[in-house]
Order: C-alpha cells, then sequence, then structure tokens
C-alpha cells in the first residue's frame, strides 16, 4: 500500500510542476572586430577607416574651418564621411544618433534614414566675436559611445559600429574601435 501511496504523491508532484519556456538567448550576428588604437583627429587631420578589411576606404573622419561673414563667427567642425556603398544614419537635420553600448542597429532606425555619401558634423567648435567660445552638435560631449555604420555589398546590407569620444578640452575626436557584422542584414547591437 505504502508503494502505491508513493507512486500517486510522486505523479501528483510531477504534474503539479510547470514546464516554462526559456527566453531565447540574445543572439548578436559574427562581427569583425577593429581596434583603431584611440587614434585622434585633431584640426587638420584625416583618419581612414576599412571597416571591413578588404583594403579599401570605407569611411573617413575630417575636420574643416569654416568662417562665416555673415554671424561672424569661425565654426571648426569634426565630420564623418561615408562614400558610394557606406551608409551613415541622418535624421531631418543631418545628425547621426549617439548610441550606448547595447543599442540596436538595423535596417529600419526610428527618425533616421541609411544614406551614402554623407558628411555628418558630430561636433563643432564656434567662436565668435561678441558671443563666448562654445561647442554644438550631437556628439560633442560623447564617451565611449556609438556611431551606427552600413556596408552594402553584392546587394547586402551589413551593419557595424564605431566607438567614439570626443574632447572638447584638448579638441579632439578619439576613434576607439569598430566592427561589422559578417551576416547580412542582421540586427546587432553596438558594442557588442
Amino acid at each position: 500500500m505504502k508503494l502505491y501511496y508513493y507512486f500517486f504523491l510522486l505523479s501528483v508532484i510531477m504534474s503539479a510542476c510547470k514546464v516554462q519556456d526559456l527566453p531565447a538567448p540574445d543572439h548578436n550576428p559574427q562581427m569583425r572586430y577593429t581596434d583603431l588604437q584611440n587614434a585622434e583627429i585633431k584640426y587638420n587631420q584625416l583618419f581612414v577607416l576599412d571597416i571591413d578589411g578588404d583594403g579599401s576606404t570605407d569611411f573617413f573622419f575630417s575636420t574643416l574651418l569654416v568662417g562665416d561673414p555673415i554671424l561672424q563667427r569661425d565654426r571648426l567642425q569634426f565630420i564623418a564621411h561615408s562614400k558610394i556603398g557606406t551608409n551613415l544614419l541622418n535624421n531631418d537635420n543631418d545628425q547621426s544618433p549617439v548610441l550606448n553600448n547595447g543599442d540596436k542597429i538595423s535596417l529600419i532606425q526610428t527618425g533616421y534614414e541609411w544614406f551614402e555619401l554623407s558628411a555628418i558634423v558630430l561636433a563643432e567648435k564656434i567662436t565668435g566675436i561678441t558671443e563666448p567660445v562654445h561647442w554644438a552638435g550631437l556628439w560633442k560631449n560623447a564617451t565611449h559611445r556609438y556611431l551606427p555604420v552600413q556596408l552594402k555589398k553584392n546587394g547586402k546590407y551589413y551593419h557595424g559600429w564605431i566607438e567614439i569620444s570626443f574632447d572638447t578640452i584638448s579638441e579632439k575626436l578619439v576613434l576607439h574601435k569598430s566592427a561589422i557584422s559578417i551576416e547580412a542584414t542582421k540586427e546587432i547591437k553596438a558594442g557588442v
């Protein structure tokens, strides 16, 4: 009798256990990473980046000094450029988002569109005759933030990021690392 009671109790316990579906693991596609060794871009300097390692320039960073005689001020601009077949995210104001570690990068980004042949002013120092020197731009306070990028190869899109910091005191843009997915059209996470 004890044996029947034992099996009955065991079957009640087993039927009370509920199997839960585990959440799917957070998958980031395979990536190609490049250490940019904290490359610095200061006034009148250029940095070219071959993000996928195929021997051709994909993106480049430069500065531009613009004199504005009407507003009587100078603007030292720090610019990220894309070429044909390489894209940067642009909004209506020609700005690109400042992403945090783990933010998603995909084919569709709300409020932005992918454009090739882009020139995005990341930050700029404004020196006026009557106004104090100040900095403008979404990236002026960036510390280890991520610029989303995209490559188009053989009709397929590959997403990536470039890790950037900005130093307004030393007036320089710092490039830490970059990565590009080796799997086409996959959503990725910045910094991962």
